[in-house]
Formats: structure tokens, C-alpha cells, sequence
């Protein structure tokens, strides 16, 4: 939203030379008319895909493989580094643990190649200390390597909330949250950008930024009514089914041949 004399240069350039622009979300198609003056007909807004993939199992069978059974699962997975605020999710664990000593919180993925890059492991071995500290290392599990698409899936399937705690309040567009979007799961996220536009009209819980208190009291509203996880599935699946491979597909499809058509067009008419 505050960009640089030459980001805003970059993008307005790319904007001019394209016949469209396409944006994952409805805020960032206002963020490029209202900040970098790219006119409205040139923006295109389509949703982030989702995997057609189902579950190896149901939830139960997957936790029952996982060593899970009985354990209500709060997961987070992505590429590690200091901007997702783990630790903020770590310490809701932790409170949320007193009165629910079933839960299970899953961090699932690898650091990320550029911070394992410049600060090795740092960042994940001060997760895993504050983790000791508190004393929840039974409530906590790192999964250390990169997920495959049907491995993201199968996590999910057996999640009882997803739980994005990230730090960054300008972040157009989350892969993880969009996944867990599209498979219908409850989410508790902090306001940023893209939660804040998927989780609007009940479909999910927003927690201050940098907050383990709120993210924790949002956990407890969903473990403490069941009637309202429900509802807040329904309406999370009611979306999450438009970002669907097949439909993303053919929204580009159809976007693909406006444009065509329009072009072809422009070139009779200067023939003519």
C-alpha cells in the first residue's frame, strides 16, 4: 500500500503493457486502482486454487495413523520464518492446554530456504525452546520437512482449527490460509490483508496481532461451541468451493478467451 517511487514505476509498467491484470483478492483490485492508477476494466479477481484431492481417510483414521487419537488438532503449516509468529500460536497452546489438555498443536513444514540460508535453524530451535520452557512439549509437534500437496491435504482433513498467527498486517494473499479455505476447516487468523477478506461474514475468527491472549480466547470460542464451528464450516465450505482447481481453471479459461476475443476484435476493426 506504501510502495517505492520504482515499485510503483515496476507495476505500473507491467499494468501498461498487459492486457489484464489478475489479483487473488477483492482488496488488492482497490489497492491497485486507488495506489498504482491501474483502471478497474484491466483487473481481473481469481481466487487462489485449491488441490481437487481428497483425504486418505476420515479425520479419525488420519489422527489414528498420526499417533493422534483423541486429540483435538490446531495446525499451522508453510515454509518456517520469523514473520508467521509461531511463537504467539505456541503460547496460546499453552494457555488453551489448562483447560483443554487434549489439544495438539501441529507446525508442519521446513524453514525457509532463505532464512535457514542466512540464520541456519535459529528461528525453529527458539520455537522448540519456548515449547520446553512452557513445558507443552506434548501438546507440540514440529513436522521438519516439505509437504506434498496430498500430505497438506491429509493434515488438514484431521485439523479441528487452522490457525494462522502471522506478524505481517500487508500480506495480500496467504497459500496456506487459501488451502485450509478451500477444504472448509474454522480459522483463526490475525487481521491481515487476506484473512481479514476470507474469514468476513462469520467464516472464521480474527485474533489481535502478536497477541498469544486473543489468539487463545478465539481457540476457546470455537472449542466451547459446537453449533457455531458448524456453522462457521458451512459457510467457510460455501467459498472454499469456488477456489477449486476445476473452477479457478476455467475462470482463466473464460478470462483467456474475453481477452482473445477482444483483441481480435481491436484487429479487425484496424483492418477495416
Amino acid at each position: 500500500p506504501k510502495p517505492s517511487a520504482n515499485q510503483r514505476h515496476i507495476l505500473q509498467e507491467l499494468a501498461r503493457y498487459s492486457q489484464r491484470i489478475v489479483t487473488m483478492a477483492e482488496r488488492s483490485k482497490k489497492l491497485l486502482e486507488c495506489v498504482y492508477g491501474i483502471p478497474a476494466r484491466k483487473i481481473a479477481v481469481i481466487p487462489h486454487g485449491v488441490p481437487m484431492l481428497e483425504p486418505s481417510g476420515s479425520a479419525a483414521e488420519l489422527k489414528e495413523r498420526a499417533g493422534l487419537r483423541g486429540r483435538t488438532v490446531v495446525s499451522t503449516f508453510g515454509l518456517l520464518s520469523p514473520g508467521k509468529g509461531i511463537e504467539y500460536g505456541i503460547e496460546a497452546i499453552a494457555k488453551e492446554v489448562q483447560r483443554h489438555p487434549e489439544l495438539m498443536y501441529l507446525v508442519l513444514g521446513k524453514t525457509h530456504p532463505c532464512v535457514k540460508e542466512a540464520f541456519g535453524e535459529a528461528y525453529r530451535d527458539a520455537l522448540v525452546a519456548r515449547t520446553e520452557k512452557l513445558g507443552i512439549e506434548e501438546h507440540v509437534r514440529f513436522v521438519n520437512k516439505y509437504l506434498t500437496k496430498a500430505e497438506i491435504v491429509d493434515a488438514l482433513a484431521m485439523s479441528d482449527i487452522y490457525m494462522t498467527p502471522y506478524l505481517g498486517r500487508d500480506q495480500a494473499v496467504s497459500g496456506t490460509l487459501a488451502y485450509a479455505a478451500g477444504y472448509g476447516k474454522v480459522i483463526v487468523s490475525t487481521p491481515y490483508r487476506y484473512a481479514e477478506e476470507m474469514l468476513a461474514g462469520g467464516r472464521g475468527l480474527l485474533a489481535a496481532f502478536a497477541d498469544a491472549d486473543s489468539l487463545a480466547a478465539r481457540i476457546e470460542e470455537v472449542l466451547q461451541d459446537d453449533k457455531k464451528k458448524k456453522k462457521m464450516e458451512r459457510k467457510m465450505q460455501e467459498l472454499g468451493r469456488k477456489m477449486l482447481w476445476d473452477h479457478v481453471a476455467s475462470c482463466y479459461a473464460a478470462l483467456f478467451l474475453q481477452v482473445l476475443t477482444e483483441h481480435g476484435m481491436h484487429r479487425e476493426s484496424q483492418a477495416g
